[in-house]
């Protein structure tokens, strides 16, 4: 077995780890991840650990690379100890923090592997804790000894210290748990823990009944302005401001929703991306990025159904629910780089496009979270529409398949397995919206299922359309206004440029992030779009910028908004019951 023991230092921001096992040759080598599995990322977890020390008599370590440590002239048979010092202070899901009001760590920033040790029982304790501080993670505790069967186990097991709350919930008589840190205001926990009832039970139900874990453990931390997660086996690290719990009032509605549907989202990967997985990550090589093209379908999958579920188990109604499918198709179709760049080249190209973006990313990536929630969608009703069968089952065919034999989905397999579920070919279709920046029929798909879809040009890059629950009877009005073609973020004096966005007037004109225009043909800008009122398309002004600490002048010959936006109708009712 291969042991740690972790020892606190808050006020330090420092984890002590002291590494102790058994070696079976005169040599071994210790490793840290380069990266955590489901997020696509290289972090080099190794650049925060300090003073790496052997602790024993025998023996002697030296680093060998970034991320890797010899150990030789090691006695076999005799026990080995080194010890090391993390440092900790990254908010966040996917790393590590610790000061005096709580700690959380993913062991890929705190465990070092030793090499041919992988297959081996691994265990955790800690040091003397303070007062009140208590331990949540997803491996079980015997004599206070947290246990991992592996180092693939322990590696997806984060732990939350601290002063938490814990509320236990029963789901198909499997125990699951929330957990809460940060800031915890009055909050309605029946309501959360019976909206998260109804979403784990209509999940595990939709994948055979049977929870593929003996417990489950939801971490929310509670603090910032971020909605976001992280998925493990049979626990997530959850992220979100405090408002997001639900008040007593009533009156954060949209903020709880945005929580439930991270939970939702989480918890689904349970089955689709922590068991069903791509061949290339059976298993995961944590020392290199692991390529694959289908995490459209790992997270645009998942992403589809996080909402769907919550319809399906009543947490949100149905205008809620085709509200944000219309919002998935604003936040995709009105930025360019749904024409520049597929979902499938997304997915392979994660590692530096969609974890690294800049403020030329709407121009030139495509989220494969978003789009591959419509394209999932797309699957859905074309199955729906050629057959008696859904996505649902294509679903619970892989879970299937994946307990007969774990080996995972090759990078072409998709078509043929939806083929085998279902009976439908949708070979051309999948090739057609994943490997290319071809558009997709949502209209005629759309009216199948009773929806009628509408595009107009809107205002700018920051519109939004919305969903009827009623027929569009006049054509609906599109928008003729001026548009620079940049987000800006308003300041004391002026604006900053955020974004420039292609095909506008701020990029033909030069304009670059960063840059702060403070006037607008000599006049002081208090008031863009105010201000651009008193001309037409064509008329060229001068914008006053600080480019860095320069003074510049920028010519800009104004056009209209070429933004369109979608809004979604309800035409047949009768229809729509056929998806939804």
């Amino acid at each position: 077995m291969v042991n740690y023991k972790i020892t606190l230092h808050p006020e330090k921001h420092i984890y002590n780890v002291t590494l102790t096992f058994t070696p079976t040759t005169d040599s071994h080598k210790l490793y840290l991840p380069v990266w955590i599995p489901g997020s696509y990322m290289v972090r080099e977890f190794s650049k925060n650990i300090i003073d790496v020390n052997l602790q024993s008599t025998n023996g002697r370590i030296e680093q060998i690379t970034k991320n890797e440590w010899l150990l030789d002239g090691l006695k076999v048979g005799q026990e080995v100890s080194i010890s090391y010092n993390v440092y900790a202070y990254e908010y966040g899901i996917r790393t590590a923090f610790l000061d005096f009001t709580r700690g959380y760590f993913n062991p890929t920033s705190l465990c070092l592997a030793v090499d041919r040790f992988e297959a081996n029982k691994h265990s955790v304790t800690f040091g003397e804790l303070p007062n009140s501080w208590s331990v949540a993670t997803g491996l079980n505790c015997i004599d206070n000894k947290y246990i991992a069967k592996d180092y693939d186990e322990l590696l997806d097991c984060p732990f939350e210290i601290g002063q938490l709350q814990m509320h236990k919930f029963m789901v198909k008589d499997t125990p699951h748990y929330l957990v809460l840190s940060g800031t915890i205001l009055p909050f309605d926990l029946q309501r959360i823990l019976g909206d998260m009832h109804k979403i784990c039970e209509y999940q595990i139900n939709m994948f055979g009944g049977k929870a593929p874990y003996e417990h489950y453990t939801f971490i929310l931390n509670l603090c910032g302005e971020v909605y976001t997660g992280l998925e493990h086996r049979n626990s997530t690290l959850l992220m979100s401001p405090y408002y997001a719990l639900p008040n007593l009032n009533k009156t954060n509605e949209d903020d709880y929703i945005k929580l439930m549907g991270l939970i939702s989202h989480e918890f689904f990967h349970t089955w689709n991306v922590k068991r069903i997985k791509p061949k290339v990550f059976t298993p995961y090589d944590v020392k290199e990025e692991n390529y694959t093209k289908l995490l459209w379908w790992f997270e645009g999958v998942t992403s589809y159904y996080d909402d769907l579920v919550m319809y399906r188990s009543g947490v949100i109604d149905q205008k809620q629910y085709l509200g944000f499918i219309i919002d998935n198709i604003n936040n995709v179709y009105k930025f360019n780089g749904v024409n520049k760049q597929s979902i499938a080249n997304s997915s392979l190209t994660s590692w530096v496009k969609y974890y690294r973006q800049d403020e030329n990313s709407p121009n030139a990536i495509v989220s494969y979270y978003v789009k591959g929630a419509l394209v999932a969608m797309c699957l859905d009703l074309q199955i729906r529409n050629q057959s008696k069968h859904s996505l649902d089952d294509v679903l619970l065919y892989m879970f299937n398949q994946w307990q007969k034999n774990p080996v995972g989905i090759g990078e072409n397999e998709v078509p043929e397995i939806i083929k085998q579920a279902t009976g439908v070919d949708l070979t051309d279709f999948i090739k057609l919206a994943t490997e290319t920046t071809e558009q997709i029929d949502f209209v005629g798909l759309f009216n199948k299922f009773g929806l009628d879809l509408k595009s107009a040009n809107a205002v700018n890059h920051q519109a939004f359309g919305k969903y009827h629950d009623y027929e569009l009877t006049d054509a609906k009005a599109s928008c003729n206004k001026l548009d620079l073609g940049a987000k800006l973020e308003k300041q004391i004096l002026g604006y900053t440029v955020k974004n420039v966005y292609n095909q506008t007037s701020a990029e033909d004109s030069g304009l670059a992030v960063n840059d702060l225009i403070i006037a607008l043909n000599d006049v002081k800008l208090t008031n863009l779009e105010k201000q651009l009122a008193f001309h037409k398309a064509g008329d060229k002004v001068n914008l006053s910028i600080f480019r860095q600490e320069k003074l510049l002048n920028v010519t800009v010959s104004l056009k209209s908004s070429i933004v369109q936006t979608h809004d979604l109708y309800l035409s047949d009712p009768e229809k729509l019951s056929k998806w939804l």
